[in-house]
């Protein structure tokens, strides 16, 4: 199993671990701050489909009023909230009390973990692309613009400083770009937390699908972080590509259920991950 010495439970925790660490690295996303205490964590940003409450450890007893606590402060400014229920969730029926709170099921993520060890073992090599670490700026604005493409959003300009600036200084994030002849063909980013990596932002442009850069892009994330010395790499998977993803040898261990709180302003746009 790609879950190596990890049972189905350690697992999800480390999604879930993985996710928290990730969302609450906010350097170079200006006015974005972190709120919430040891029972939650929450962040609150300029760009309103970036609200988000997570890691949620409440009391049984307790769990309606810390429910409303943590609803608070986006209740009082009316902005919309998004909030992440995973395997680690407490209590165990959060998802079915947020939407008692007002809070309405948009989708369901699936955690994924795979070993670092031998990452030669994800399918062949495709010949012809090469993967490269953007790091100067040019590089990341390249990184970026591959990665909107892949994921159709090339229309939303205010996610191009986040994906540019995001983890430069803390050095977390890792931007990883798949090139063929020069042309950036796809991206990926390998995000390095404490104890922990995982897998964000593989796009793939529709024109350079079907060629073999995502899975090169997986496998250069599996290899740099176990050369970083991370023992698995773990993802947080949209319904429709978990089965890509398994056949890259990644294991399912439980479900992310992503639920929304809006102030009566219509739907809106949370970037995938």
């Amino acid at each position: 199993m790609a879950l190596g010495s990890l049972t189905m439970d350690a697992g999800a925790c480390l999604v879930s671990e993985e996710m928290a660490q990730y969302f609450l690295t906010v350097d170079g996303q200006p006015g974005t701050y972190i709120l919430g205490d040891a029972s939650a964590s929450s962040v609150r940003a300029p760009q309103v489909d970036r609200n988000r409450i997570f890691r949620a450890r409440l009391g049984a007893d307790t769990a309606d009023q810390g429910i409303e606590q943590l609803l608070l402060p986006f209740r009082r400014a009316a902005v919309p909230v998004t909030w992440y229920v995973d395997g680690c969730s407490r209590p165990s029926d959060l998802a079915t009390r947020l939407a008692s709170h007002g809070l309405e099921l948009r989708y369901v993520w699936t955690g994924m973990v795979r070993s670092v060890d031998d990452p030669e073992g994800v399918e062949e090599v495709p010949s012809g692309v090469t993967v490269v670490e953007s790091v100067s700026a040019d590089e990341r604005e390249q990184w970026m613009r591959v990665v909107l493409e892949g994921f159709g959003l090339t229309q939303f300009h205010d996610m191009e400083s986040m994906l540019t600036e995001t983890g430069v200084l803390s050095g977390r994030w890792h931007r990883l770009t798949a090139l063929q002849d020069g042309t950036a063909v796809g991206g990926a980013l390998l995000f390095a937390g404490d104890g922990v990596a995982g897998l964000h932002w593989l796009g793939v442009p529709q024109m350079f699908r079907k060629h073999g850069a995502g899975i090169l892009l997986t496998r250069q994330a599996l290899a740099q972080a176990a050369r970083m010395g991370y023992s698995h790499l773990v993802l947080q998977a949209n319904l429709e590509v978990v089965q890509l993803y398994v056949r890259l040898g990644f294991d399912k261990v439980g479900d992310i259920a992503v639920l929304d709180w809006r102030p009566g302003i219509g739907a809106l746009t949370v970037e995938p991950d």
